[in-house]
């Protein structure tokens, strides 16, 4: 039997990793301490190479130049917050946005499609322009 994609479950992926590299939210990126040694290693974009923390004993690793800054994080947010929608094109998008730490929660596969093709171009585009 050949592979099969299920379009649901690529559009999940998609957006959990879009909206991870985004709003930098550690968890969902795949843009680790190991990816950033790989950059000493390889001396290429010393920028981004982890920086130790001289109290804690940890590593700084630092943004990327495409992830959204503290107040363009906000704007999204606030914007997915204030959307309305009509009733069954999605979920209630507001329910879906925490405001403390600036993410998306709880999400179904068909809100997954919605916010990747609708939502999220646009809210991007309008933290882009406020800042």
């Amino acid at each position: 039997m050949p592979h099969a994609i299920e379009c649901m479950h690529l559009d999940k992926n998609v957006f959990e990793r879009t909206v991870g590299i985004l709003l930098d939210i550690k968890t969902k990126m795949k843009d680790g301490l190991k990816s950033h040694q790989d950059l000493v290693n390889q001396d290429a974009r010393p920028e981004l190479h982890p920086t130790p923390v001289a109290q804690s004993g940890k590593v700084d690793l630092p943004g990327e130049s495409y992830n959204l800054t503290g107040d363009e994080k906000r704007v999204v947010c606030q914007w997915l917050r204030a959307v309305k929608v009509p009733t069954g094109f999605s979920s209630n998008i507001k329910n879906l946005v925490l405001m403390m730490d600036l993410t998306l929660t709880s999400f179904n596969a068909h809100d997954f499609h919605v916010m990747l093709t609708v939502f999220l171009p646009i809210a991007i585009r309008q933290s882009v322009q406020s800042t």
